[in-house]
């Protein structure tokens, strides 16, 4: 996974990446907060294009100028983006539409508001042909914008992450597995069946995308982007340079064990397959012997065992993937 160096020729990344993100991200996403407040339309700003810039800033490496029509980056990576700020909330009593900085339903004055996080990265597979472009791609770009304090339905800073899977890599040969079983057992079956057909999603954070065994390579907290003054503060920990060999030395991120579930299987398939002394007890937070352990539930088995390495997680099978008839259409109110 060495990077293709005579493809990198944007320099003095960082600085450049703090100063896009300013101009083209901070100053458009007050302006559009500020005619939001006036017009009540979403002030969410497609991120398509503008994760394009990112993932040349942060790799280096320029793109072919060919909008969604060529490759992303001129090494032909694929680049893909998902952005969860300012998505659109739902009242809860109502039903109705809210806006991110609106406290209150604005048709029945509840603060009762269901906020929103479900935006994912798409991966549209529709023949023989773009499937096979997928499962021969060598670098999938990965961009990510997001609350990092979500939970707590702080909205004042924003977190802007970067990943990369190589499918090429016998680390990472998962997502093959996934656009594959996208492919044959849900677009092929809804295809045939005429129904609606959708592209492959994968989840921030989710199941499937720890699966792909990721690294990261980006992150930077834009803090108060709503205020006067705005920081964007880059995490140079996080941070690989473009020319950075992606090997075994550098980590995919950790797995929480939150995602783990008793009901599949998925804690004996660990617990058969690892060596327990030598891939389980160094990374757990009490001491405990193997048939301790086993006897914990499940939520205390996540207590003890937060994160999963890329060697334990390779113990878990992906789950199985099934063609879901849709039932519903969307209606406008």
């Amino acid at each position: 996974m060495l990077p293709d160096i005579s493809k990198i020729t944007i320099s003095n990344n960082l600085e450049q990446i703090k100063g896009f993100i300013s101009e083209i991200i901070v100053s458009p996403k007050q302006n559009l907060h500020k005619w939001a407040s006036i017009t009540n339309q979403t002030p969410a700003a497609k991120i398509g294009y503008i994760g394009q810039h990112l993932a040349s800033l942060i790799t280096g490496i320029p793109g072919t100028g060919s909008g969604a029509r060529g490759d992303d980056l001129s090494d032909g990576s694929e680049v893909k983006s998902c952005n969860k700020i300012d998505q659109v909330d739902k009242c809860k009593e109502c039903k109705s539409r809210v806006l991110r900085f609106e406290e209150k339903c604005p048709v029945c004055g509840s603060d009762k508001i269901d906020r929103k996080e479900d935006s994912k990265w798409l991966f549209s597979v529709r023949d023989e042909r773009e499937l096979k472009q997928y499962l021969h791609l060598n670098r999938i770009f990965l961009l990510l914008m997001d609350y990092p304090n979500f939970k707590e339905h702080n909205f004042n800073d924003i977190r802007i992450s970067s990943y990369e899977i190589y499918p090429q890599d016998r680390r990472m040969k998962v997502f093959c597995e996934l656009i594959k079983n996208h492919y044959y057992k849900i677009f092929l079956p809804k295809l045939e069946a005429n129904d609606h057909t959708n592209p492959m999603n994968l989840h921030p954070f989710g199941f499937q995308f720890y699966k792909c065994n990721p690294i990261k390579t980006f992150s930077c907290i834009v803090k108060d982007i709503d205020s006067d003054k705005p920081k964007v503060l880059i995490d140079e920990s996080d941070y690989i340079k473009p020319s950075t060999e992606r090997n075994d030395s550098i980590p995919t991120i950790p797995m929480p064990t939150d995602l783990i579930k008793d009901s599949k299987g998925e804690w004996k398939a660990i617990l058969d397959k690892a060596n327990y002394e030598e891939e389980i007890k160094p990374l757990l937070t009490v001491d405990l012997n193997k048939e301790q352990f086993q006897r914990l539930k499940e939520k205390d088995k996540q207590k003890a065992l937060p994160y999963l390495n890329e060697t334990l997680r390779d113990y878990i099978p992906l789950r199985d993937i099934v063609s879901v008839k849709q039932t519903t259409q969307y209606q406008r109110k």
